[in-house]
């Protein structure tokens, strides 16, 4: 009686390419973005030190498809923000699921802005965020703002979002057990 051979399964490694910046995130927390290499990013990936190139020309071919990736992560975000958002609160869903985003993927909030190459205007996020503040604010003071002082108050809006989420990432800052609630209650003490 013959033994049966073990069924061997076929190679499957899922979405690379994402499994490759999610580990390439890590491997940066961890060491640094200067110690990144090609190869340093296929071990910290489980895989041949060529599997990277099928997917990135080289390391800074990698950290921009890092940055694409957490920028799309963040616009979808904000766009479901948007639509759960009545009329009367979208600029505070937009900042709850702006801080939420980022206290959810810390590495993301890390990465995205200790990198010096981000343009904000055209920073898909932010200009969609802005889009949005700029019809919710003319619609809350009757269209009497002027272009410049909604740009303003869309950057003091931002600002204090993204202020929120690095308070978000730190230990005894805001209750992050209901941060929704948190941000939800901080964001309304604030007259825009």
């Amino acid at each position: 009686m013959c033994a049966k051979k073990p069924e061997v399964k076929p190679y499957h490694h899922g979405n690379l390419k994402e499994e490759l910046i999610e580990n390439g995130l890590k491997y940066i927390d961890k060491y640094g973005v200067e110690s990144l290499s090609m190869r340093k990013l296929a071990e910290a990936s489980g895989v041949s030190s060529a599997a990277p190139y099928a997917h990135f020309k080289n390391k800074d071919a990698f950290l921009d498809a890092v940055q694409d990736h957490i920028t799309e992560n963040l616009t979808d975000a904000l766009h479901k923000a948007f639509e759960r958002s009545t009329e009367r609160e979208v600029l505070i869903e937009l900042g709850k699921g702006y801080v939420t985003f980022f206290y959810e993927n810390p590495l993301y909030y890390q990465f995205l802005f200790t990198r010096r190459n981000i343009d904000i205007n055209t920073f898909p996020p932010y200009q969609f965020y802005s889009e949005v503040a700029s019809v919710a604010l003319k619609k809350m003071h009757e269209k009497k703002l002027t272009k410049e002082t909604i740009r303003k108050k869309t950057i003091t809006m931002w600002a204090t979002v993204h202020g929120l989420a690095r308070f978000a990432l730190m230990d005894g800052v805001l209750n992050t057990d209901d941060l929704d609630k948190e941000i939800g209650q901080l964001l309304c003490s604030i007259e825009v």
